[in-house]
């Protein structure tokens, strides 16, 4: 009897540090550091323009550094068009478009680290704009690979309206014609715009490897957008405001235009979300029953992992230790 309750409290302590070891161990994917001018966990990497005598100042590229921890395939691979040229934000301001980065500079754009973001706000005649892009949460609790892109409105006069129109340029290393859905399952070849209501999640999939693809999320604020475009690139770019399409038009270079039509500015937020999807795995409790979800472990948690075996085999053996960038090819 002695023997089945020390091997069972054994067993339980076993658990439950190794539980602890593989959180501690994921928890450092999650971490973000500057490397290069650019801010990165172990997932994505965001770079911003932060010059501000360039045209693409405050635009953003997104990366992979190691991406989904269940393929290889999209290692260090880009998410959007390899420059900052190519994808903006148009601001609707009482019926008058800017561009987010042609504005007055109100603060010093920067990253933090510790924040895992990247923050920066202009104004545009009375109505100040904050753009945050932060790493978070997609679809799975613990990783951390998708980019927030955050509109907020921190000065406005009650009787100032806005929209804002998020032009995404999706493309996964050198294929810029990617297959969109609607919903992960609904995929279209022609242009195509979804309104009331508009898709919670689309896709972007490359056409040579379906183990590569790129996810955008979108009503996960109280403000929820108007529309979602799918269209040819140069349809959407040379559109400021609009997000123009033909429906009789096949994609041959994918773009996507997240949009919210002007609406009372005081304390608004337009949030939408663009990066990639890592899926959970079940991890068996003691009794060989599957009903724990944990998030795999990537490369760079290596360390950690050793760590947790060495701890469950110890407590096993009843002993515990505790370009400068060039323009978009048209």
């Amino acid at each position: 009897m002695k023997k089945h309750k020390i091997a069972a409290a054994v067993l339980a302590l076993t658990s439950a540090v190794s539980a602890s070891a593989g959180a501690v161990a994921f928890a450092k994917a999650n971490d973000a550091a500057m490397k290069n001018a650019s801010l990165e966990n172990d997932f994505i990497r965001l770079t911003v323009e932060q010059n501000s005598s360039q045209m693409e100042y405050l635009r953003f590229c997104l990366d992979t550094n190691n991406g989904q921890t269940a393929t290889k395939d999209d290692d260090q691979k880009n998410l959007t068009y390899k420059n900052f040229y190519s994808g903006y934000t148009t601001l609707n301001i009482n019926g008058e478009t800017y561009i987010y980065g042609e504005g007055t500079d109100t603060s010093e754009p920067k990253y933090d680290a510790s924040k895992s973001c990247h923050t920066s706000s202009q104004r545009f005649g009375d109505v100040e704009v904050m753009q945050t892009l932060t790493f978070s949460e997609g679809f799975t609790k613990g990783y951390n690979d998708m980019l927030r892109i955050s509109y907020k409105v921190i000065d406005a006069k009650l009787e100032d309206n806005i929209g804002v129109r998020i032009l995404i340029d999706p493309m996964i290393e050198d294929d810029d014609d990617l297959k969109l859905y609607a919903n992960e399952n609904i995929g279209f070849d022609a242009e195509t715009a979804f309104r009331s209501p508009v898709p919670d999640v689309w896709k972007g999939v490359i056409t040579a490897d379906r183990n590569i693809s790129v996810y955008g999320k979108n009503n996960v604020s109280e403000l929820k957008p108007d529309s979602l475009t799918f269209a040819n690139w140069s349809s959407l770019y040379d559109n400021v405001w609009d997000t123009s399409f033909d429906n009789s038009k096949s994609i041959s270079d994918s773009g996507v235009a997240v949009k919210w039509e002007p609406v009372s500015a005081q304390g608004r937020e337009f949030v939408s979300y663009y990066g990639i999807k890592n899926d959970a795995i079940s991890t068996s409790d003691l009794t060989g029953k599957t009903n724990v979800v944990s998030p795999q472990t990537s490369s760079s948690t290596a360390a950690g992992i050793t760590a947790l075996f060495a701890v469950a085999a110890a407590a096993a053996a009843g002993c515990v230790v505790i370009g400068r960038k060039e323009k978009k090819d048209e």
